[in-house]
């Protein structure tokens, strides 16, 4: 089986949610026999330098890429009002990627074409002119459900249309979308349903992320005073929203009550307002070189966020170090955890105050809700058992088109638990 992954970002190094996800797909497909491919956007706000791409990465996916500047331009939004198009979307398409993709599919004969992300999905024509591959959309999130969901909590009225009219195009967008695509790779089984009551009925399989679950090994940590932590890119607007709200509900509390519990926040582009209120119960990082090592030495994760959509990564991640996890109901969406065995579920300031404060106090408490995380992990998130469950799909829809039928059917719709 030969597979060609057409990529936003460049997923190298695995760094953040989306490029491990991305990183992890690839690897998960390499496990189960499958031969990959990767293609991907080199983007001037996420930049790898090709030269710093390890060796065994480039054999192992032989991965090519275009440079892309895909800011926000003010110009081009603005412009953009006065159309029918998603401004989020076309920012990402570009000749370039176009003519990258026709020579590659030239040269080569692929089973399957993938596309990690629906702002890749404007090369579907591309794809099509050039190959018989049958064509897999991965969903990371339902990308219209986090545009509207920060509309919902914004309170400027201005910033409040205009999300709603990003998020009204976008929706459109990605319903007629979908449906050109032979099959879906979903995260979970939310974004199953908001897909299947669109209209989309094409095969479909939940999957969610996977990881080598030997790069995650446990650590002792509970056994003296636990830390707080806070870990992800603050270039992304749910998490800038959900620290925001943790500063200004939860870590009051804490002060107030609570001085000698510690909060550490992490995490690329994070805004300068976090880094000024920085004191001895607050310490602010931003960017860290290996994330892995940051939360291997914590305790506690928080995971406040209000809106968003998908699969958090780093709450797998950090299952699979045995930490404990303290999340909104957001936050852990699409993740099979059972609340108060795994994970903590907190949706008010006084919930994830008091959570907090009921793990600090009771180490063994901790120490058993981290065990049952790294069993889960091991059980529902090895990259080997993801692989397999996705290679399987892909055969039996290259295999027999009858057979595709039986995946349309709610009742046996695979999903991997």
């Amino acid at each position: 089986m030969k597979i060609l992954l057409v990529c936003l970002r460049f997923p190298f190094p695995p760094s953040d949610g989306g490029t491990i996800a991305m990183f992890n797909m690839a690897n998960s497909l390499k496990k189960a026999g499958a031969e990959v491919k990767i293609i991907a956007f080199n983007t001037k706000k996420h930049f790898v330098d090709p030269e710093k791409v390890p060796e065994q990465f480039r054999f192992d996916f032989k991965p090519e890429a275009v440079y892309l500047d895909a800011s926000v331009k003010i110009l081009p939004a603005f412009l953009n009002l006065f159309t029918t198009k998603s401004y989020n979307i076309s920012r990402f398409d570009v000749p370039e990627f176009h003519v990258l993709i026709r020579d590659v599919l030239q040269k080569e004969k692929f089973d399957y074409v993938q596309l990690e992300s629906l702002f890749v999905t404007p090369y579907i024509g591309t794809i099509k002119k050039y190959s018989s591959a049958s064509i897999i959309f991965r969903a990371h999130n339902v990308e219209y459900i986090i545009w509207e969901r920060l509309s919902n909590s914004e309170s400027n009225p201005i910033k409040k249309w205009y999300l709603k009219k990003l998020a009204f195009r976008l929706k459109r967008y990605e319903i007629s979308t979908l449906s050109k695509f032979n099959a879906i790779v979903a995260l979970t089984e939310d974004d199953k349903v908001h897909f299947r009551a669109s209209g989309i009925d094409i095969p479909l399989l939940i999957a969610p992320i996977g990881l080598d679950m030997e790069n995650y090994p446990v650590a002792e940590i509970y056994k003296s005073t636990l830390t707080v932590f806070h870990l992800g890119s603050m270039d992304w607007l749910p998490n800038i929203e959900g620290v925001d709200w943790f500063l200004q509900h939860v870590f009051p509390l804490l002060k107030k009550n609570n001085p000698e519990i510690t909060i550490h926040l992490a995490g690329k582009s994070m805004p300068q307002r976090f880094f000024e209120l920085a004191d001895e119960q607050l310490h602010v990082s931003g960017r860290i070189d290996d994330s892995r090592k940051f939360m291997h030495e914590k305790s506690i994760m928080i995971v406040p966020l209000l809106s968003g959509g998908g699969m958090r990564v780093k709450i797998i991640e950090g299952f699979a170090m045995g930490k404990v996890i303290i999340s909104t109901t957001i936050g852990a969406e699409g993740i099979k955890y059972t609340n108060q065995k795994n994970i903590l579920i907190a949706d008010s300031p006084v919930e994830f105050y008091e959570a907090i404060v009921k793990c600090v106090s009771d180490l063994e408490y901790c120490k058993n809700l981290g065990t049952e995380a790294r069993n889960l992990a091991l059980d529902v998130y090895e990259n080997r058992i993801v692989g397999t469950q996705l290679v399987h799909f892909y055969n039996s829809i290259k295999a027999n088109a009858d057979s595709i039928h039986q995946f349309e059917k709610p009742d046996s719709e695979i999903s991997i638990h």
